[in-house]
């Protein structure tokens, strides 16, 4: 087929569970034309013969020229199984090719990601794990014992190493815990 030429595209499936076979892109919030982007080869789009560069000129007899993309996408939905197009073939490849060389470099946007705190959103307390915190107090009192680095050939150092007394208050539970519960017999 010649490129631009204008022909009619009717596609049908039997539900709306399966595909059209292709995709498609711009409208007029874009200010360009709704066009196919792409096309599986094996899909109901392409044994159509809808392929990537055709342009939308309607759908379902309801002109496309000035539709965006969401109204185009009601109107493909409004269709049902059996969705009829016109498009011009090829016709987004060329004008887009020629726009590409006529055109100045396309700039680049920079993004800045910043946080705003003046917009609210949750805030945390700084909690401390119970065996920090019991930590934190040894260490101010001077209560915990440190020991210097193993020579070699000895084994590690342990908490059973020291005396039942000198055990950290975590170590030594009072009243009902998961370690009365699990690791002694009542």
């Amino acid at each position: 087929m010649a490129s631009g030429q204008v022909i009619q595209v009717r596609l049908r499936r039997n539900d709306t569970s399966q595909v059209w076979g292709f995709r498609m892109k711009g409208g007029a919030e874009n200010g360009m034309p709704l066009f196919i982007e792409h096309v599986a080869p094996n899909g109901r789009g392409g044994k159509a013969g809808l392929s990537a560069g055709d342009v939308i000129l309607s759908i379902c007899n309801v002109p496309a020229q000035h539709m965006t993309h969401m109204q185009a996408k009601q109107e493909m939905l409004r269709a049902g199984n059996e969705l009829d197009f016109v498009v011009a073939k090829g016709a987004m490849s060329q004008a887009g090719s020629a726009a590409a060389q006529a055109q100045e470099p396309e700039q680049r946007v920079e993004i800045v990601e910043e946080s705003h705190i003046k917009l609210g959103g949750p805030t945390f307390k700084n909690i401390k794990p119970k065996t920090y915190q019991i930590l934190e107090e040894e260490m101010q009192s001077g209560r915990m014992v440190r020991k210097s680095p193993p020579v070699e050939g000895q084994r590690p150092a342990s908490i059973f190493d020291r005396k039942k007394e000198e055990r950290s208050d975590y170590l030594n539970a009072k009243g009902k815990s998961i370690q009365r519960a699990f690791g002694e017999r009542h």
